[in-house]
């Protein structure tokens, strides 16, 4: 009776730490698809808001050039969100988990789309020096095309930038940041 009490006790004991061993484990792995699948949601998400803010962008050519990061109101007093707005607004909350969350609109560079691979870069004023595309994202770039010079057939991108920290990134063995970025170009309708 004895014996079966002291194996009862030594059992107890073994229980607790198979039982930590296999616990652990298993929230290692589930915590891994928690933020797997968070990563996923926020990647196809922003591509969701690109091409929505590429289709916005191609439907309003008519708009003033300044349309791309500025709201517009018309004649009748109708107030239009901007490209930036708009596509910030389809993310739904998601550029939350964005840091550096960008968002911009330009006409795109038809040279750069006949390459292989196709490369999306944006337009340059025929007075930059060659191989020289301004940076999307820096409004002031002296060589910047502005989004709706676009013509018919030519293309309009929207690209979202940014950076995904994950929320236990030590424990996962992840990188602390994982770049974001996704472009979505349209056919100009103008």
């Amino acid at each position: 009776m004895l014996v079966t009490r002291l194996r009862r006790k030594h059992r107890r004991g073994m229980t607790v730490v198979e039982s930590a061993l296999v616990l652990s484990v298993f929230m290692l792995l589930l915590f891994g698809m928690f933020e797997y699948c968070r990563f996923l949601m926020v990647l196809h998400i922003s591509n969701n808001a690109a091409r929505d803010g590429a289709r916005y962008a191609v439907v309003n050519l008519d708009k003033p050039s300044t349309f791309d990061d500025t709201d517009y109101t018309d004649a009748s007093g109708t107030i239009y969100l901007s490209i930036q707005n708009y596509t910030t607004a389809r993310m739904g909350g998601m550029q939350k988990n964005i840091e550096g969350f960008q968002v911009a609109a330009y006409a795109v560079d038809q040279s750069g789309l006949a390459l292989s691979p196709p490369v999306v870069r944006p337009k340059a004023k025929s007075t930059a020096p060659a191989g020289t595309y301004p940076n999307p994202f820096n409004a002031s770039d002296p060589y910047a095309v502005p989004w709706n010079t676009a013509v018919f057939t030519e293309k309009i991108a929207v690209t979202i930038d940014g950076n995904y920290r994950p929320l236990l990134p030590t424990l996962m063995l992840m990188p602390t940041l994982i770049s974001v970025k996704t472009t979505a170009i349209m056919g100009s309708e103008g």
